[in-house]
């Protein structure tokens, strides 16, 4: 099907706008004027604005459930300044004295920054697509890929807007889960499902004092929506089971609500809150990922690593482990560590080649770290965690510990406030998509985003951590 506004070239009044708004930005510095002297360059390709794209591709993707809602801010600069208004006023008593003058109050202001960070994802089509539509339904082949590539990179975009983590990628931003997490409103299930009673208990802590919240919005891996769905029924009464002119049951609510002290709060699916994945079996990205990174040492003890173990009895048992080494074109084949046996308050600790890894023509950025089941195979491994190179500062490598903080094959769940003052998605230019020089019988361009999430008041949300999935 064809998008609305797919591919059509912005009017020349337009052109001329976007072309004057990209010189003053002063960070994208392609539009220089043509030169046709001996020796002169000619003028450059000019990018294009997608928006209409990229509301098209919002607008049908169900599994994008952040970016449609949180707002939205245009900026016009690389480095985006905000203010965060920390109290209102010392909490005193109101009185004076009769002819008296009252006590100075004023609010308390932070003064904070936030950097523009740059999203692109890389196309290309042949000459002989683009003249016979040879892709798809669509006559257009560049207009497919268009479409094709900006759900590609709003997916991703979407993940990153949750578990973005500067600490791994310094050309990232940290997502909405760490600002969160780092403003410290955070429950640890340890592994537990979520239930409605735990969530309207977190709805009325955040309404009361200190945070005066204003949540909207639940977020929930689907699977856990789907424990809550089979909890109207197992739990509600037998008018919460629609019966649909007589020859249809539907067990379950569609649409789901938390009630608050404020009204009811809805619950809404967001897929990309799920991270378990198995680990993988080979590598991906040809060139340009990196090789299999090499163990130092072994799984072992380590009593003097910092933090709590959260190794209980019931954890008691042998495990795998599997690192993948990531870098910005690829990611490598896992590399298996050995069956170790671990027993309740250890603190297990990996030693990763560093040396072996960074000699490599594709330097590595961070390592993903799998883990098995209790007693289970190999092929049991899920994403647990994900590791800077070099993590603690280690000669010989990174060298970094699991203390079971973080549960295997659980998810995570926000409830949050969509309210500019709290958190929003700050933009500097359009959605462009970007021709490249054609060096070959292909065309070649970007889509690029540039932007980042800014959650200016982290304690009118809640993240809850390490949630049960039933079944597992």
């Amino acid at each position: 099907m064809n998008f609305p506004n797919m591919n059509e070239m912005v009017s020349i009044g337009d052109l001329m706008e976007l072309n004057k708004a990209l010189r003053k930005a002063g960070t994208i510095g392609y539009q220089t004027p043509a030169d046709t002297t001996v020796g002169g360059t000619l003028s450059p390709l000019v990018p294009q604005s997608l928006e209409g794209t990229l509301a098209s591709a919002t607008f049908t993707m169900k599994q994008l459930s952040i970016w449609p809602r949180i707002p939205k801010k245009p900026v016009s600069q690389t480095v985006h300044e905000y203010t965060v208004v920390n109290e209102h006023g010392m909490d005193l008593d109101p009185f004076i004295a009769e002819g008296g003058g009252g006590t100075t109050n004023s609010s308390d202001y932070t003064r904070q920054a936030v950097q523009i960070k740059y999203m692109a994802e890389r196309r290309e089509v042949t000459d002989v697509a683009t003249m016979v539509g040879l892709i798809g339904p669509n006559a257009n082949a560049l207009a497919e890929e268009t479409e094709r590539g900006t759900i590609s990179l709003m997916q991703k975009v979407e993940r990153q807007i949750l578990h973005g983590n500067v600490d791994l990628n310094a050309n990232g931003f940290d997502g909405i889960i760490e600002q969160v997490r780092n403003g410290g409103n955070v429950t640890d299930l340890e592994g537990s499902p979520v239930t409605s009673d735990l969530l309207q208990e977190l709805l009325g802590t955040l309404q009361s004092a200190p945070y005066f919240g204003n949540p909207d919005t639940i977020y929930l891996e689907p699977k856990v929506l789907q424990d809550l769905i089979r909890q109207t029924v197992a739990f509600g009464r037998h008018d919460q089971v629609k019966v649909s002119d007589g020859t249809k049951v539907t067990f379950g609510a569609r649409n789901i609500e938390i009630m608050s002290s404020y009204g009811p709060i809805p619950v809404q699916p967001a897929p990309f809150l799920f991270t378990a994945y198995p680990a993988p079996t080979a590598g991906s990205g040809g060139t340009s990922a990196p090789s299999t990174p090499t163990i130092n040492a072994q799984p072992v003890h380590a009593a003097g690593l910092t933090g709590t173990s959260g190794w209980l009895a019931a954890d008691a048992g042998d495990y795998y482990w599997k690192m993948v080494a990531v870098s910005d074109g690829g990611y490598s084949a896992p590399v298996t560590s050995a069956q170790t046996a671990v027993v309740v308050d250890q603190k297990i600790a990996i030693d990763m080649d560093d040396a072996a890894a960074q000699a490599a023509d594709v330097p590595v950025k961070y390592y993903r770290v799998y883990r098995s089941a209790k007693d289970g195979a190999v092929g049991t491994c899920k994403l647990l965690l994900e590791v800077p190179v070099n993590a603690l500062g280690g000669a010989a490598g990174t060298y970094f510990g699991d203390l079971n903080n973080v549960k295997p094959n659980t998810t995570k769940s926000l409830i949050v406030q969509h309210d500019p003052t709290i958190m929003e998605f700050v933009r500097l230019l359009d959605f462009l998509r970007r021709p490249l020089a054609e060096v070959a019988t292909t065309k070649p361009f970007l889509l690029m985003l540039f932007g980042a999430p800014v959650v200016k008041v982290p304690s009118k949300c809640w993240l809850l951590d390490n949630i049960g999935v039933t079944p597992s």
